[in-house]
């Protein structure tokens, strides 16, 4: 049996093959682009987790220095109302023992109207 391979014969041969190559590059260009898609997603999944992150950590580092300043201003305020009774302390031993002018008097109201106003709120 002898079989006889015709040009039309093998024009339809390579054509089948360059079909098969042809659908198997388009193939293999979806399946990149899908790829690198999806690789792209994922690379902006995590860069958006890493800014997650990132934002938390700032969060907690300004949240502990908000603290901080608060004790410090706490501290302060502290030492700013014993400052204050001493010398509500003082002027009151001053007038006690009439040493001073009117003035003494006069600065004692003004410093206990003061301490009132702001330290009383």
């Amino acid at each position: 049996m002898e079989q006889t391979i015709t040009i039309q014969a093998l024009i339809q041969m390579g054509a089948l093959i360059m079909g098969i190559w042809g659908f198997y590059k388009v193939i293999m260009e979806i399946i990149k682009a899908i790829t690198t898609r999806h690789d792209k997603e994922q690379a902006w999944d995590k860069a958006v987790d890493d800014i997650a992150v990132d934002r938390q950590a700032l969060k907690t580092e300004f949240n502990a220095r908000l603290d901080e300043q608060d004790a410090k201003i706490q501290q302060l305020y502290s030492m700013m109302c014993m400052c204050l009774r001493a010398q509500d302390t003082i002027l009151e031993a001053l007038t006690f023992n009439n040493i001073g002018n009117g003035d003494v008097r006069e600065m004692r109201k003004e410093l206990n109207k003061f301490i009132s106003e702001q330290i009383g709120q």
